[in-house]
């Protein structure tokens, strides 16, 4: 497999529009498999949004769980070895750069 790296801003503005959330997700699974990964979901004002992790350094993303699970403390290397991705129920995606 190639090296995972960040989605750039310009491959952000060339993603598909989605029609709703269940589109978006089956595009990044598919592209993706299981380095992109669900943490969380929460009610917006403009409905729900679902808080996605993609995997970039998985070593020390899973040395960084344990270490959060285990201590509380999040390292600079744990917070830069995923990239977050925010997909709204109408499918519109935030990625952070």
């Amino acid at each position: 497999m190639t090296e995972m790296r960040w989605i750039s801003k310009q491959e952000e503005a060339e993603l598909p529009t989605f029609k709703n959330h269940e589109e978006a997700i089956n595009y990044f699974e598919e592209k993706y498999g299981e380095k992109f990964v669900f943490e969380e979901s929460a009610e917006t004002d403009n409905g729900i949004c679902f808080f996605y992790r993609l995997i970039i350094d998985e070593e020390a993303y899973i040395k960084g769980v344990t270490e959060l699970n285990a201590t509380g403390y999040v390292g600079m290397k744990f917070k830069n070895s995923y990239q977050p991705i925010q997909i709204m129920e109408d499918g519109s995606i935030h990625i952070a750069h």
